[in-house]
């Protein structure tokens, strides 16, 4: 066939696209899904975790754009493009004040794609580059706001699941997410099989039995040589773990100049440092340093809130002491005696200690019991593609509602996974022979193989072309027709059209939905009413 353009702007021909297919898939595809990518001309690795959408690809990236750009307008949504310079949070805070002055102003859902370096690999694929969809929500009410944003991040997951993806909608802890279930994924949630309860691993909370009551005991200290850790504590002492008090120290700012903040937490837990950081509303939190415990009036290795002067609220004076609530669940705890060598059994919350603040601190984990129905969680690794937030703003911005007052914009924000939404759909739609593109995705919606080079072939492929008004792929390759057929199978069109000979003398073209595996021979005039696109 001639490699001049085909009449119909909507017909791209295959003698001219850029990006060569491949039979095998590359050593570095870390996943099925991405050798298929590489394989069928979607996307090249430039670097490793780097790649280059090929014009393929870029049609799917250009789809999904278009997708989720129109669920968020649906919903009041406007574009913004911001500057790659600045970053997002600081560009948003400059625009607010300028733009929002009184309730009239109110409510704003914004949104914008951006694309930003992951650090580290992020994803099913393990990008070191994503592409992201980010929405900023600005309300005068909380309440509203939040559920703004859930209609937003509704509306994704529709467009989503439009594309045959099963998801898990997740509890995370300023918002939800919704994580698509795969053994690559980054993320990680934690999942109740009796009642579906399900939450991010770093949101989720699970139950803590608390047993019969005992009588309680003096607070009384032993010597504990050689023991450096919880276990060791616990076996010299003879209870188990969970009848242990651990002291875990964390800093705020440089070494000398922050905040300590002394957490204290049953002995076979571990804390979770996002739900601390949200509780005491820090994101900066490290270790402390020897140091910086003992100016604190506790010994390394051996403290414990007893003794120590606590501080009675969050901004008062003494210790700032952050109690998780597994100190309730339990009695006669082993605890530090804030003295070289010795520990203290016997002791009791809140009898013989105080804290700032009683709260959720812990680490979930898989077995722990579901905090609805106490059956064992389960571990779902996964890949987070939509999550909502509020935003607790330090400084807040202002603005003047209908009388006058000034009163915070509440603001809010919305994330979606642009690359991996595609990654996703990669992975779930295909088969032994390459993609199932969903229309919703396809980089075109029919694939049209022409085989021969007779005239007849050639204006009945030129005919196809006119008629058709979706954007058709044209096979005008000099290549045998088992090359064609599995590229077509390979790229994975919706639609298979095939012009010969044979189905012209058949009466036509033949057609075939990629996802089925029966074939129909209809008249040219009719194909465009056998295409059914979403």
């Amino acid at each position: 066939m001639s490699s001049k353009p085909f009449p119909s702007s909507f017909c791209f021909p295959a003698s001219r696209l850029f990006g060569r297919t491949l039979r095998e898939p590359p050593a570095e595809a870390v996943t099925p899904g991405l050798g298929l990518a590489v394989r069928a001309a979607l996307l090249a690795p430039v670097e490793s975790g780097r790649y280059a959408w090929l014009p393929l690809g870029t049609r799917v990236l250009a789809k999904a754009r278009a997708r989720l750009a129109a669920a968020l307008e649906g919903l009041g949504g406007q574009a913004l493009s911001l500057p790659v310079s600045v970053p997002e949070e600081k560009a948003i805070r400059a625009l607010i004040p300028r733009h929002v002055a009184s309730h009239r102003d109110l409510p704003r859902l914004l949104y914008g794609f951006r694309r930003q370096t992951a650090d580290p690999p992020w994803g099913l694929w393990r990008w070191r580059e994503r592409e992201l969809l980010r929405a900023v929500v600005l309300h005068a009410d909380p309440d509203a706001r939040d559920a703004l944003c859930r209609e937003a991040l509704e509306a994704i997951r529709e467009e989503f699941a439009r594309t045959g993806l099963d998801l898990l909608p997740a509890e995370t802890l300023d918002g939800a997410a919704v994580l698509f279930p795969h053994p690559s994924g980054e993320a990680e949630a934690l999942r109740c099989p009796a009642c579906g309860y399900t939450a991010t691993a770093g949101a989720a909370r699970f139950s803590l039995p608390v047993g019969e009551p005992v009588p309680l005991e003096d607070v009384r200290p032993v010597a504990t040589p050689n023991c450096a850790t919880i276990a060791d504590v616990a076996a010299y002492v003879g209870v188990p773990t969970a009848q242990t008090l651990k002291a875990v120290f964390y800093a705020t700012g440089p070494e000398g100049q922050g905040e300590v903040i002394f957490v204290v937490i049953r002995g076979d837990l571990e804390v979770n440092e996002a739900k601390l950081g949200r509780l005491v509303g820090v994101s900066d939190l490290r270790p402390a340093t020897e140091a910086e415990i003992r100016a604190v009036g506790a010994v390394p290795g051996y403290a414990s809130p007893v003794g120590l002067r606590v501080r009675p609220t969050r901004d008062g004076e003494g210790v700032l002491v952050i109690g998780d609530r597994s100190i309730r669940a339990g009695a006669n705890f082993v605890a530090g005696a804030n003295r070289e060598g010795y520990h203290l059994t016997g002791v009791n919350y809140p009898r013989d200690f105080a804290v700032t603040l009683l709260d959720d601190v812990a680490q979930a984990r898989p077995g722990h019991p579901c905090p609805h129905c106490g059956a064992p969680l389960e571990a779902v690794p996964g890949a987070a593609l939509v999550s909502w937030w509020a935003d607790p703003a330090a400084e807040p911005h202002l603005y003047a509602d209908p009388d006058g007052a000034l009163r915070p914009v509440a603001v809010g924000g919305v994330q979606a996974e642009l690359e991996g939404w595609v990654a996703a759909v990669a992975e779930t739609c295909r088969d032994d022979f390459g993609f199932v593109w969903p229309p919703a995705l396809a980089p075109f919606d029919v694939h049209l193989v022409v085989l021969g080079k007779e005239e007849a072939v050639r204006e009945a492929a030129d005919e196809v072309c006119r008629r058709l008004t979706v954007p058709v792929l044209c096979d005008d390759r000099d290549e045998s027709a088992g090359v064609k057929f599995a590229d077509a199978d390979l790229i994975g069109c919706p639609v298979r059209l095939t012009v010969s000979r044979r189905s012209l003398e058949a009466g036509g073209v033949e057609v075939k939905a990629r996802a089925e595996k029966e074939r129909q021979v209809v008249p040219l005039d009719s194909v465009p009413d056998v295409i059914h696109t979403d």
